[in-house]
């Protein structure tokens, strides 16, 4: 079972949260669908809940606390020093919504769109280390850009996080992270978003079977987007109980190998 107990390497997909106005109905969605224990943590922390799979930190719900915040599933990275990503935002024309701050000895954050305004995070790590549980059903696996400007992307992440690229085709790549070359994420050209939706990025969490999983979905009254086969496994994309939109995934049995060998070289 992939787990890490130390904070990941800068530029890592390291956390994902969500907020809710409704949490309670949220976290049993989630309990039902990935078999979390969602526990809610103490009061100071305005009812963030942690999700934990096998025992360990999955992700996280919280209360929206504004009504202008979108539910949607937020991805942060790790970082060695927020206060700096924030500055490296900032030059490559991204915007910081959320100035770093420390959470309760948890370790530090900040929050931003980028250029293209998608919407993502920085974590770094003190007590919260970030995922504990990773490439294991019910956790997550991959994340990927969602946006209509990849060049613009390609040069924004490369220079927040130093990125460097893998061509995967016309409209996608790999971003391999600046301390070893190692693959972390990806950006796709999405040139089919709806006028309405904004670059974003997507969640993609392992599942067991992907078709239970959808059935799952459907019994809890949420919305199967469309299911598909990749390379990597069959996948689905879900509307989740607020609106949030995020991926389910079943690795096959050589994608499986793969993602522990690249989770192996942390």
């Amino acid at each position: 079972m992939p787990t890490r107990d130390t904070n990941w390497p800068a530029g890592t997909p390291n956390w994902v949260d969500c907020c809710f106005d409704d949490v309670k109905k949220a976290g049993d969605f989630y309990a039902k669908l990935f078999g979390w224990d969602v526990q809610e943590g103490p009061a100071e922390m305005g009812g963030y809940a942690l999700c934990f799979k096998h025992g360990r930190s999955a992700a996280a719900i919280t209360p929206r606390m504004a009504p202008e915040v979108p539910t949607a599933w937020s991805t942060f990275f790790a970082s060695d020093d927020v206060d700096a990503t924030a500055e490296a935002v900032r030059a490559a024309g991204g915007s910081v919504i959320a100035e770093p701050m420390s959470v309760a000895g948890a370790g530090r954050m900040a929050f931003f769109t980028d250029a293209e305004g998608a919407a993502f995070g920085a974590w770094q790590g003190g007590e919260h280390h970030g995922f504990g549980i990773f490439n294991e059903s019910g956790s997550v696996g991959w994340n990927d850009l969602m946006t209509r400007d990849l060049e613009g992307a390609k040069a924004f992440y490369g220079k927040v996080f130093g990125f460097s690229y893998d061509e995967m085709g016309a409209d996608y790549v790999t971003c391999k992270r600046a301390s070893d070359g190692e693959v972390v994420a990806g950006i796709h050209l999405a040139g089919h978003l709806p006028d309405e939706v904004p670059a974003n990025w997507l969640t993609h969490f392992v599942v067991a079977d992907r078709d239970s999983s959808v059935a799952i979905v459907e019994e809890l009254d949420g919305e199967v987007l469309m299911s598909f086969d990749t390379p990597f496994g069959p996948e689905a994309t879900i509307r989740g109980p607020e609106g949030e939109v995020f991926n389910v995934i079943s690795y096959t049995a050589e994608a499986e190998e793969e993602a522990e060998h690249d989770r192996d070289a942390e």
